[in-house]
């Protein structure tokens, strides 16, 4: 990843400039009520959540009725991040930087497969996300019903763990559904998916723990910037934005090292799986399979 960090750089500019401009309509009526107002002090001077709420509440502001005019640019920067996702996954497989003729061309060639791929994705997701609705039901339920106290606590904090765990190992598998489709030049998307089940499934232990150990450095920093930023002496609006702006360029950058891991695992071992899996699939035995005896170090390390 560090070596073709130029991704890195394109993806990160582009979200700067589409947030800028997703802010805009929402700066502009903030200045309208706040400006001139005294109360505005509360918020320029440290985070204040008394005034936020009333700031939000404010019918001139129109902070949550006007939101969807700012969630396109997100939808914008997620169709932006999805068209480059062939380019960079074809350039980790090769380990070459690609000429930029050759980098879009692999963008173009996948892209309406990945826009496949997405509603196989939703389709997959969403018992999840119905599961998550359920408990956090119940977890209200037992929190006014229930003798002890935290049950209804406690069976949301499990809950919700287990999700997303859930939503981790959906999110695995179909990266490796993407990193399968570019090694194989897979044009099936329902193929691919199968396969990197196959492929997950057998060997879900290694894979997750790859992706599990980048995912928790990302948090890791989150909770730390968080931890920074309110001990932050006020006014420090530069300070704050150079320091959320650095968390979220490590965001980017632990999304990409975890393709770069997926993809070299996949380029090294799983390949030789998945051709195994394909012979034997169906038998009893499944002599391919890999032990932790047998698996070679990981690409992490």
């Amino acid at each position: 990843m560090w070596r073709h960090q130029r991704v890195l750089w394109w993806m990160f500019g582009t979200n700067l400039v589409l947030a800028l401009f997703s802010a805009m309509p929402m700066a502009s009526r903030v200045s309208k009520v706040a400006e001139h107002s005294l109360q505005s002090q509360r918020l320029v001077e440290g985070f204040d959540l008394a005034a936020f709420v009333e700031l939000t509440s404010n019918p001139d502001v129109g902070f949550w009725s006007k939101t969807a005019d700012s969630l396109w640019y997100s939808l914008i920067f997620f169709v932006f991040a999805m068209f480059l996702c062939g380019g960079i996954l074809e350039t980790y497989r090769t380990d070459r930087k690609l000429p930029t003729a050759e980098f879009f061309h692999a963008c173009g060639m996948y892209f309406w497969r990945w826009a496949r791929l997405c509603v196989f994705f939703l389709i997959v997701i969403t018992p999840v996300c119905l599961l998550a609705s359920g408990i956090y039901q119940w977890s209200d339920k037992l929190s006014e019903d229930a003798a002890p106290e935290m049950l209804g606590f406690w069976v949301e904090v499990v809950g919700m763990l287990l999700v997303v765990l859930l939503m981790m190992a959906v999110r695995l598998w179909f990266d490796m559904a993407q990193i399968c489709a570019v090694a194989e030049n897979e044009r099936s998307m329902r193929r691919s998916l199968v396969n990197a089940f196959r492929l997950t499934r057998h060997n879900f232990g290694l894979l997750f723990w790859l992706y599990f150990r980048i995912s928790a450095l990302a948090w890791i920093a989150l909770g730390a910037t968080w931890w920074i930023w309110l001990r932050l002496p006020s006014p420090r609006i530069g300070t704050t934005f150079f320091l959320f702006e650095v968390l979220l360029a490590f965001w980017l950058g632990t999304r990409l090292w975890q393709r770069a891991a997926e993809t070299l695992w996949y380029e090294r071992y799983g390949e030789i799986h998945a051709s195994e899996l394909a012979g034997v699939e169906g038998t009893a035995a499944r002599p391919g399979a890999w032990t932790a005896e047998t698996l070679p170090a990981s690409p992490l390390q």
